[in-house]
């Protein structure tokens, strides 16, 4: 077993010590995996909107545009609609985080750790 998950594990060995109930230690662990897994939709949205933005000029082979107008024009609508959500989910992981780390929850700080 490498060390980084030999450490996160014997740390998971031990009981925390929280002075927070139980049911609010989950309630802050749920806020903050629900929104570590909307803001990876959120990346993936923008970057899509993104390139179908960057592409709206572009041709197939055979002269058709790559992606409808409708589609284009729908996707600079959603992209700052996705750029709000992903800055209200990141501040809702680093209001958890804070208070987690307040209430000496523990959490992974990376993927790598999950």
């Amino acid at each position: 077993m490498n060390t980084a998950n030999h450490a996160a594990f014997a740390d998971l060995s031990h009981p925390l010590q929280s002075p927070l109930p139980l049911k609010e230690r989950e309630r802050l662990a749920n806020a903050w995996r629900m929104a570590s897994q909307d803001i990876a939709d959120d990346i993936r949205f923008i970057r899509q909107y993104l390139k179908v933005i960057a592409e709206k000029e572009e041709r197939l082979s055979t002269g058709t545009l790559v992606h409808g107008r409708a589609y284009v024009e729908a996707c600079a609508a959603w992209l700052p609609e996705t750029v709000a959500r992903y800055l209200r989910n990141l501040k809702l992981i680093s209001d958890c985080e804070c208070a987690m780390i307040a209430a000496g929850v523990q959490f992974a700080r990376s993927s790598d750790a999950w």
